[in-house]
């Protein structure tokens, strides 16, 4: 339910109880706006855009084996070629114009002012100069992803027309080198995701982990300086959706550079921790913000239910490298989190302790090979985050992440019980500090409201007609 609607249900019934007029909540609900459709009409904007393009790729297609290689190239080629220039036109008529700097109105001094000479003039203060494009950002990104669009699909032809299958990474480096100087002269986000997207696809083309990979990684890090551009423009949007691709594209690489499944477990637990926090940084942001914190939730979740199993944690190996890189991202989650700290979001902070805990459960289980023990660190983190997010969902009045909660504790309980890593004596041990914890936090609930008392509904006045009748 949205605060407007629950605000359009709950003042009907302070109307009724004499707390507002009918005129005072007329006024109220026509201060929050509607649904703006705006929104709605960019989407269907791009879906028609998709749609019309899948259609003429599909038409093509059919046609596809009956033309010869000469004219495959040239159906790959005029595509890019007018894309290059619709793109080309946008950059060279498009130039920043600076915003009109709004002037102070000065005011007359008054009083003691007109007599006090001693006082020192006040110095204007030097106000930022902003700037806006000419060519609208939806014209400036849309040209640069069908252009982008446009690259990817001629490799695609020439690839597959000249045969170029087996040595299709050197291509995709070739296409990634021109797609980022097309993002640093573009200044698109839309064309630098499509450059991650081929870092990744480098990456995964690579069957002999040589060279390539060690490009995609690089390509990967280079990203970050053009995300670091748009943070200066505060282009709020288009960072939330590059950092997001930038994650998973990190990610992705993670996971196919370490196939154990322990590292796998780790490196996810700082992907998740970093999601949920940066959704916490970019609260104002809206919808973007909620989304990262949701999806981050989610996969903090996730990676813990899965840490409590011991045999997640049994017979470790790694590389240095492994153990560098984790080191090297657990320092930004440690940047962050001392960020988070000082905006006193705990919820936040907790959950951006998991790689921490994660870390620790890993040097612990070089002594201890079975994994019982990492595994029941990782389950009493669990719980404890499972009952902040119960405390946190009291606080701000939120039933259902009180009960995302509940549900977390119950499914940490449940692999307690299913984890053959444990033995019965330590299963023992760890409901029973469990349930003393519960224990405690239902008597703190109980001394809290044992004492609180509902608000009394206020009574209608009798008039005297009425009370005569």
């Amino acid at each position: 339910m949205s605060n407007r609607r629950w605000l359009k249900e709950e003042i009907p019934r302070w109307v009724d109880d004499g707390v507002i007029s009918e005129e005072t909540g007329k006024k109220i609900i026509s201060r929050y706006k509607g649904v703006n459709i705006a929104a709605y009409k960019e989407a269907f904007f791009i879906l028609a855009i998709v749609c019309i393009i899948g259609g003429i790729f599909f038409l093509c297609a059919s046609l596809w084996a009956g033309l010869t290689q000469d004219e495959r190239f040239l159906l790959g080629a005029i595509p890019m070629l007018i894309s290059f220039l619709i793109m080309l036109a946008v950059v060279l008529s498009d130039e920043k114009i600076p915003d009109p700097i709004p002037q102070e109105e000065e005011s007359e001094p008054e009083g003691d002012e007109l007599l006090s000479d001693s006082e020192t003039p006040k110095l204007p203060k030097k106000k930022k100069i902003t700037y806006h494009h000419k060519i609208p950002v939806f014209i400036r990104e849309a040209a640069a992803i069908f252009h982008g669009i446009c690259m990817l699909g001629g490799f695609w032809v020439v690839s597959d027309s000249f045969k170029l299958t087996t040595d299709a990474y050197s291509g995709l480096a070739l296409t990634g080198l021109l797609l980022f100087l097309l993002t640093l002269v573009t200044r698109s986000a839309g064309m630098g995701i499509l450059y991650m997207l081929v870092s990744v696809g480098l990456f995964y083309a690579d069957p002999l982990r040589s060279w390539p990979s060690l490009l995609a990684w690089l390509y990967m890090f280079l990203a970050l300086g053009f995300l670091g551009f748009m943070l200066r423009e505060h282009r709020d949007r288009a960072v939330v959706c590059y950092s997001w691709v930038w994650a998973v594209g990190i990610l992705l690489l993670i996971f196919w550079s370490a196939g154990n499944m322990l590292w796998q477990t780790i490196f996810f637990s700082l992907a998740a921790s970093l999601t949920w926090m940066a959704g916490t940084l970019f609260r104002s942001y809206g919808l973007g913000a909620d989304a990262l914190r949701f999806f981050g939730g989610i996969a903090v979740f996730a990676v813990l239910l899965e840490g409590s199993y011991g045999t997640v944690w049994a017979g470790i190996t790694g590389s240095y490298a492994l153990w560098f890189l984790f080191l090297l991202f657990l320092a930004a989650d440690g940047v962050l989190l001392i960020r988070i700290a000082k905006t006193k979001e705990w919820l936040s902070a907790l959950a951006g302790l998991t790689p921490f805990i994660m870390g620790l459960s890993a040097l612990i289980s070089i002594l201890d090979v079975s994994g019982a023990l990492p595994a029941m660190i990782v389950s009493i983190y669990t719980a404890i985050l499972g009952v902040g997010v119960i405390g946190r969902g009291f606080q701000m009045d939120r039933p259902m992440q009180s009960w995302c909660g509940v549900f977390l504790l119950v499914g940490d309980g449940a692999i307690r019980v299913l984890d053959s890593a444990l033995s019965f004596a330590q299963r023992g041990l760890f409901f029973l500090a469990i349930g003393a914890a519960a224990a405690f936090i239902s008597w703190i609930f109980y001394i809290t409201t044992r004492h609180r008392k509902k608000p009394a509904r206020p009574r209608k006045v009798e008039t005297e007609e009425e009370g005569d009748k």
